[in-house]
């Protein structure tokens, strides 16, 4: 009888880790995410008929993100949390982010680095802070 009685506290225990809600929805919704390119150039020191000189190896100039703030209260941080290449960067956006209107901001996170393409590995939601004080994170 106790053993029984033991097995269906461990059964509930488990029961109980896997009935946890999942993490709320981010209250910012982002519609693009694009890793930029710069093309070195080497200017010669005399004048050169053909313009300048490219290098082979694209870098990166930077990233843009384009969002929207679904939630109906505005917004005054939105951090984001980005992996390109395999370098996770932590990127933070300050203002005013009013409900439904879309951002579009430029960072310089990742310059530098060799491109190898506009699309970062992940781009997502961190957290947010209102102008009430309030936060949303995403548990990550």
């Amino acid at each position: 009888m106790q053993r029984l009685f033991f097995a269906s506290i461990s059964s509930l225990a488990v029961l109980g880790v896997a009935m946890v809600a999942p993490a709320q929805a981010a209250p910012v919704a982002i519609h693009s995410c694009s890793v930029t390119q710069w093309q070195r150039v080497h200017a010669r020191p005399y004048w050169n008929p053909w313009g300048p000189v490219r290098y082979n190896a694209p870098v990166v100039d930077g990233i843009r993100i384009s969002y929207v703030n679904t939630s109906h209260r505005t917004a005054d941080r939105v951090a984001f949390l980005v992996n390109y290449r395999g370098d996770v960067q932590h990127i933070i956006d300050t203002g005013t982010f009013s409900p439904n209107v879309t951002i579009s901001h430029g960072f310089g996170n990742f310059s530098g680095d060799a491109y190898i393409g506009a699309r970062p590995n992940s781009c997502v939601v961190h957290a947010v802070r209102y102008t009430d004080g309030t936060t949303w994170h995403s548990g990550r």
